[in-house]
Formats: C-alpha cells, structure tokens, sequence
C-alpha cells in the first residue's frame, strides 16, 4: 500500500519523517520534485494566421464536439 502526503514546509516533513521511522514497517521516501517554471510565449508569432484554420473543410461546433467526445 503507498499513501501520499503534501507537506508544505521542511520541519513538518521531519517530525513525519521522525514519527514513521518509528514504526518497522514503514518506507519513508522524499520527493524533492523541482517546480517547472514559467516561461514566456513567444510574442513575435503572428497569431492571424490561425483564424482561417479552417477555410478549406469549414466545422460547426457541434462537428467539433461530435468529434470530440467520440469515445471507444
């Protein structure tokens, strides 16, 4: 069995850390996952290009959500 914890500061994952190894049984692992940070778009793309996507094969919304929600 795995449970998952979301501690916010180091010394509550230290007096949990202290408090599991208390028990026999109990395997502590530490996931230091780095946060991804945010990065900028690209300003310098056109975006006008994107509004005659679908010039040639002209969809309605409900084609769009029929195929979307197609599921198998």
């Amino acid at each position: 069995m795995r449970i998952t914890i979301d501690i916010d500061s180091k010394s509550e994952l230290e007096k949990l850390s202290a408090l599991f190894k208390t028990f026999n049984t109990v395997t502590v692992v530490s996931s230091d996952e780095p946060i991804m940070p945010i990065i900028k778009g690209d300003k310098k793309i056109d975006p006008k290009s994107l509004f005659s996507i679908w010039v040639k094969k002209p969809k309605s919304l409900e084609d769009i959500r029929k195929a979307g929600w197609q599921r198998n």
